[in-house]
């Protein structure tokens, strides 16, 4: 094994590589084409020409962003108040959502349960020793969260995601003035807006 050493600025390798080892001299290549003046560019000039490149070039404008139904996902799976958790599990896990608000007979939500909220109820009932299979006969109301916190159409996309942060919560319902589910929006969807969007495009 090599040692690199410097002494006194100079580089000493010891010990020294066998004759074998070291690198031998080869003839120069011939250029694949000539070289002209003021081909060769410094990194700084290589990147300041890409800069140049760059907005020579019309960008498209990002479309405006400010309110819930700009990114709101619709249509949303939903369950009604009479469903009990096995329907709950199995839209879930048929969908792929995490939360699933439940709705009355005018689309109005009373309450809204999540994957989390499932896998809870089925952990307690597994500590309580009780038969686990009684359970996802209970209806989802016994489980689900309510009063639900919900956005408007027109609230602004600051101040979802600080609702989303404040209250702790992976999905918020979006309500119509009527109070009508119209759309829901879930931490991953304000994700998704920053990689797409910069923050003056954002928050402006």
């Amino acid at each position: 094994m090599s040692l690199i050493v410097f002494d006194m600025g100079i580089r000493v390798e010891t010990p020294l590589r066998p004759d074998k080892n070291r690198i031998k001299a080869t003839a120069a290549s011939s250029a694949v084409q000539k070289i002209k003046p003021g081909d060769a560019q410094s990194p700084a000039e290589r990147q300041a020409q890409l800069v140049l490149e760059h907005y020579a070039h019309p960008q498209k404008t990002p479309e405006s962003i400010a309110f819930a139904a700009d990114i709101m996902n619709t249509p949303v799976a939903t369950l009604t108040p009479d469903k009990n958790v096995q329907d709950a599990w199995n839209k879930l896990a048929d969908t792929g959502y995490h939360h699933l608000p439940v709705v009355d007979k005018d689309n109005k939500v009373q309450a809204i349960v999540s994957d989390r909220d499932l896998m809870l109820a089925l952990m307690q009932q597994n500590t309580h020793s009780t038969s686990l299979g009684d359970i996802w006969e209970n209806n989802i109301l016994d489980y689900a969260i309510h009063p639900v916190i919900c956005v408007m159409k027109n609230t602004d996309i600051r101040q979802t995601s600080n609702i989303l942060f404040e209250y702790n919560i992976g999905a918020l319902p979006v309500i119509d003035e009527n109070h009508i589910l119209c759309g829901i929006i879930t931490r991953t969807d304000i994700l998704k807006l920053l990689r797409h969007y910069g923050p003056m495009e954002l928050w402006a």
